[in-house]
């Protein structure tokens, strides 16, 4: 994916907003620095990670490795930073879902994403779409909900992940236009898009990238994304807020995380390493094909985005009355 020049300026100017004021060093000499993933190898997270791991070595002078600390949604790996040493020697590699919906939906959750976290800087955001099978008699989302208001048999839409961004998303939806939908969790987006496929479920949202290469071959129909811009992977997929839906302007996105406790000067320095490798064509384009953008951003503006994300998905997932519990 080519960016073009404001994208490129924009992450230019961010690998060196604070690239000079780093005056503590993550301390050398006491094994490397771990970068830790809630979920498997071989997931998008865990491919995020690797692909950052050595740009981020070359920038610190120390080497990083990536360790997989999943289940739980991401719990278990955000337990375990939050409880590390505060020296800049573990960081975490976290998404929306770790930091925003699993504390709005379970209670076992004993971290709290603003107070036991020090944000270091946002990786990348990513669209959701929400699709149907082609066969569907529907081209619009507006003609979706009109379906499902009509046949219960057409009010279903699959999500990856009980309590995920997505699951809400169709919520909001459905209550917006009162109509009631049903989500079907699963997963993953693999499966989901399979039933999407085989006319199992009928409709689905999910992040783009499980999506992008059925829409273009014509057997699925991908009707809006959420985001305020169209994504330059779907051109001609309108947004939500295109079609008159103002709630779904936020993207999901990943950001990298340091226990509360951390120095600010080596928060500062994990950052400027983080812009200079986000500024680099390869991750971009190794982004890319994640269905992601890099959208690095500064600490505090990270910092902002979860606080608007609880504030803004909070009474939802309280009015929908969804727990983990």
């Amino acid at each position: 994916m080519m960016l073009t020049a404001l994208p490129r300026f924009t992450l230019a100017c961010a690998s060196l907003a604070f690239a000079c004021a780093a005056f503590a060093q993550v301390p050398s000499g006491k094994g490397p620095l771990r970068l830790i993933v809630g979920y498997p190898a071989g997931g998008s997270a865990d491919v995020q990670a690797r692909t950052l791991a050595d740009k981020l070595s070359a920038e610190l002078g120390a080497p990083v490795v990536v360790e997989n600390r999943s289940g739980a949604g991401g719990q278990i790996a955000a337990d375990y930073v939050r409880a590390a040493q505060p020296d800049g020697l573990t960081v975490l590699l976290a998404n929306m879902h770790m930091m925003v919906m699993l504390p709005l939906t379970s209670k076992s959750v004993h971290y709290d994403p603003v107070k036991d976290f020090r944000a270091v800087g946002r990786i990348a955001s990513f669209y959701e779409g929400i699709a149907v099978p082609a066969t569907l008699p529907a081209s619009n989302v507006r003609e979706w909900l009109a379906l499902a208001s009509s046949d219960r048999s057409r009010a279903s839409y699959g999500v990856p992940a009980a309590g995920s961004v997505s699951q809400f998303m169709g919520f909001r939806l459905g209550s917006d236009a009162r109509v009631e939908l049903t989500p079907v969790p699963y997963r993953g987006a693999a499966p989901l898009v399979q039933d999407l496929l085989g006319n199992q479920v009928a409709a689905g949202i999910t992040p783009i990238a499980d999506l992008v290469p059925y829409q273009q071959s014509g057997k699925l129909k991908v009707l809006a994304v959420n985001g305020v811009r169209r994504t330059a992977l779907l051109p001609d997929v309108p947004t939500l807020k295109e079609l008159g839906q103002p709630h779904f302007d936020n993207l999901e996105w990943t950001g990298l995380f340091v226990p509360a406790g951390t120095p600010r000067a080596t928060v500062v320095q994990l950052h400027a390493a983080l812009g200079k490798a986000l500024a680099l064509p390869e991750v971009q384009e190794r982004l890319a094909k994640l269905g992601s953008d890099a959208s690095p951003s500064t600490p505090e503006e990270l910092s902002a985005l979860i606080a608007d994300d609880l504030k803004r998905w909070g009474p939802v997932v309280k009015a929908s009355g969804f727990t983990t519990e």
